[in-house]
């Protein structure tokens, strides 16, 4: 299916959907969407509503490859219909559930480096968990939040702890403020005393998805703050308390929130501590790839027995010719796509050289190397990555690795395969 033809099919039938699913405000913002002013061309990133189970997140129809002319240039959007994908497969997590869960009385802290996946709604409790713990702080970074259950837990949060105070970033172009009002859940929070909210003003995206308590935990994952991520689309996340990972994220929420910064920086080396590393982005140039990328390269290089993948939306194909090559000195390559990256360049070579990969509804960006390394995180694999603020969680650990890899084989076991492969 053609790209254009992709988003023709997504558009007709989020139109016929409506407006998406129980407890969400009317979506006003498309995900990872560009203005009209940024969009280089006409693009398929057209307004989808983002909770709607045909929309999904995808790359713009332009040049993604082609250097921006200054560093702190938009180029096309990770995606502008992002989170959503077409109908679940309904073998795949039939245990999601979709209630938002109460906020617990009293803190009822999740398991620190023990990561959480959709099923179930475990991924949602996990972070609910974390937020009933919240005393002084919260700092979040959140692409979108076009579901009221985080807006409606944090305010049950701060009626519980007086001296909470809030504050979040967001990306400007999913959630505009017209005539003074916000126009998403967000609102819900605007003008709170305790509250402080923050969007980026800049054509790139603010694509973080991660939150920290009390500068003491900090949870990163690759859910948005929609019901699609928490309730269908297969999503993982992990709370960590170590303190230079959790330093190194309130760093970039600092960079962001109090200094106003969401352009490029001078590429520098991930801050690690333990099994840990954390890369942020973006670096400069925009129009080179990002550390962690050229890092997941490398990676799968050096892969000696085995390589799994859960991703979003692939664009580039330097990870697929690195793949391929593993799977040419035996390594053996397996993963699993969003059905609308399918048929994009990446996906179709793997398939071309006898790779097995399947398509899911999907929103992971999830790479397994050797049973001992985790890359996950909010950073999709495309150029358009490179220019959003982004990070990138490395663990070095063979227990996480098991962890996510029962998580792949659930999710490839649920994924088809494409038509006549």
């Amino acid at each position: 299916m053609s790209s254009s033809h992709r988003w023709i099919a997504a558009l007709v039938a989020a139109l016929a959907l409506g407006a998406g699913c129980r407890g969400a405000a009317a979506p006003i913002a498309p995900d990872d969407a560009v203005s009209a002013a940024d969009a280089p061309a006409a693009v398929e990133d057209a307004p989808s509503p983002e909770d709607a189970p045909a929309a999904v997140e995808m790359d713009a129809s332009v040049d993604l490859d082609a250097p921006s002319p200054a560093d702190d240039v938009a180029i096309a959007d990770d995606a502008a219909l992002t989170d959503a994908a077409p109908a679940v497969d309904a073998r795949s997590d039939a245990g999601r559930s979709c209630v938002c869960p109460t906020l617990p009385a009293t803190c009822s802290p999740p398991a620190l480096d023990a990561p959480s996946f959709t099923t179930g709604g475990a991924l949602l409790g996990q972070l609910v968990g974390l937020l009933s713990c919240a005393d002084t702080s919260l700092h979040a970074a959140l692409y979108e939040t076009l579901w009221t259950c985080l807006p409606d837990a944090i305010l049950a949060r701060l009626a519980a702890a007086p001296a909470l105070t809030v504050q979040l970033v967001y990306d400007d172009e999913t959630c505009p403020r017209v005539g003074g009002t916000l126009m998403c859940p967000l609102a819900r929070l605007d003008g709170h005393p305790r509250v402080s909210l923050l969007p980026d003003a800049r054509s790139a995206l603010m694509h973080h998805k991660f939150f920290i308590v009390d500068g003491e935990h900090v949870w990163v994952g690759s859910a948005n703050g929609s019901e699609q991520s928490y309730c269908r689309d297969a999503n993982d996340a992990v709370v960590l308390g170590e303190p230079a990972i959790v330093g190194a994220f309130e760093g970039e929420f600092q960079r962001m929130f109090r200094d106003h910064a969401f352009g490029p920086i001078v590429a520098s080396a991930p801050v690690t501590a333990g099994r840990y590393a954390a890369y942020f982005s973006p670096r400069s140039p925009t129009s080179s790839p990002a550390r962690w990328f050229t890092d997941m390269v490398g990676a799968v290089a050096e892969a000696r027995t085995s390589v799994d993948f859960v991703i979003s939306a692939w664009t580039r194909t330097e990870l697929s010719d690195a793949m391929i090559a593993a799977r040419m000195r035996g390594v053996a390559v397996r993963g699993i796509v969003s059905h609308m990256y399918l048929d994009d360049a990446p996906a179709m070579a793997l398939l071309a050289a006898g790779v097995p990969v399947r398509a899911g509804s999907v929103h992971s960006k999830l790479l397994i190397i050797d049973g001992q390394t985790v890359i996950t995180g909010s950073a999709n694999w495309s150029a358009a990555a490179w220019a959003n603020n982004e990070n990138s969680l490395w663990i070095r650990d063979a227990s996480a690795a098991a962890a996510y890899g029962e998580y792949f084989t659930r999710q490839y076991g649920a994924a088809t395969a494409p038509t006549g492969m």
